[in-house]
């Protein structure tokens, strides 16, 4: 265990040990690819990391995350070619949350992206567009975000 200057132990907090696990299991990582993380930093268990161990683990662990989520639609890759790509999957999910994210005084009810989908262009499930359908839509969530930040800079003169 490693020792501060005055040679006592420096522990791991509690809240970096139940940090490290949260992250585990939203990673949904095997016990053997974290027990290999672990033998990295010489322990065993995660009580035995230091507390400059425990965050270089953190790190490590929210970095996974982070390329596992940017990463979102691409099991969907090598399906039909008439079926939207994943790029365009995830850049109409991302203009829609810029969407949501202006407030204006004539917005009511927060819609979600779903409803959206099936009110205009009767599609049930993201996933279920084709490549033409997504190219449509684009446009007109790009437009509504022109219009909404319009709005709230007109509003704010």
């Amino acid at each position: 265990m490693a020792k501060n200057y005055k040679g006592k132990n420096i522990m791991i907090t509690l809240y970096k040990i139940k940090k490290i696990h949260t992250l585990k299991t939203t990673l949904a990582m095997s016990d053997e690819e974290y027990r290999k993380h672990l033998a990295s930093f010489g322990v065993c268990s995660s009580k035995q990391l230091t507390d400059t161990e425990a965050d270089i683990l953190i790190s490590i662990l929210q970095k996974k995350i982070y390329i596992q989520r940017s990463q979102k639609y691409d099991e969907l890759i090598g399906r039909d070619e008439k079926m939207a790509t994943p790029s365009q999957l995830r850049k109409i999910e991302a203009i829609w949350n810029e969407i949501q994210s202006v407030k204006t005084n004539k917005m009511h009810k927060k819609t979600t992206l779903k409803r959206f989908l099936i009110n205009h262009f009767h599609v049930y499930d993201i996933k279920f567009l084709t490549r033409i359908k997504a190219g449509k839509i684009i446009p007109v969530l790009e437009k509504i975000l022109s219009s909404r930040l319009e709005e709230v800079i007109l509003n704010t003169l």
